[in-house]
């Protein structure tokens, strides 16, 4: 009885080490890939860079939309017409998103990624803010090496993004990556060129 409990437990020792070996071995697995490695250029990506007008951006068939931004942040005193908005997409109701960007401040500080919402229905621009992101000083072997994540919602309405910079006007140059968990809510995502 003792000499059949040891087999037991052996067999279940030497399969629980085989199990694990091919679950590392498997080539599906995406767990030991860093971060950087899975947002590729493969991935459909929006150059602001290569816009003369503004664009309507299909999203991909994950639900996400990537865009690569290069222009200045503004002061946050802006008037909201003057802000320097760079992706407005339009939710027929909240929605929650995930956002995963890596960015360049050129050495400088005092850079915020910003998200407001126009859920006014007339002509005018009303702006409330929902989203704000102070970005650390970053420099450019930082850009696509080092990749920041997090999630927010957007409002009902056009949720415009943005750069603000305080009282200052600072440049920066990013790559943000959207991905909306109910895709069907977006009415349409539209990327800006730089201004000039």
């Amino acid at each position: 009885m003792k000499k059949n409990l040891l087999s037991i437990t052996a067999l279940i020792l030497i399969l629980t080490i085989a199990c694990t070996g091919c679950n590392k071995a498997s080539p599906g697995n995406t767990e030991d890939k860093k971060p950087a490695e899975n947002t590729e250029s493969s991935d459909v990506q929006h150059q602001q860079s290569q816009l003369k007008d503004s664009k309507e951006l299909p999203l991909s068939e994950d639900g996400s939309l990537t865009v690569e931004i290069d222009t200045l942040a503004k002061p946050d005193g802006a008037l909201p017409e003057d802000k320097p908005v760079f992706l407005a997409v339009k939710v027929k109701e909240d929605t929650d998103i995930a956002l995963r960007y890596t960015y360049d401040t050129y050495g400088k500080e005092g850079v915020m990624l910003c998200c407001d919402v126009n859920d006014s229905d007339e002509e005018e621009t009303l702006l409330k803010p929902i989203y704000t992101m102070r970005l650390v000083q970053s420099s450019e072997e930082n850009y696509g090496e080092i990749w920041l994540s997090g999630g927010t919602f957007l409002k009902k309405g056009v949720n415009l993004f943005y750069l603000g910079a305080g009282n200052q006007t600072l440049p920066c140059r990013m790559t943000l990556q959207l991905t909306f968990f109910e895709p069907e809510k977006v009415e349409s995502a539209v990327l800006y060129p730089a201004e000039k």
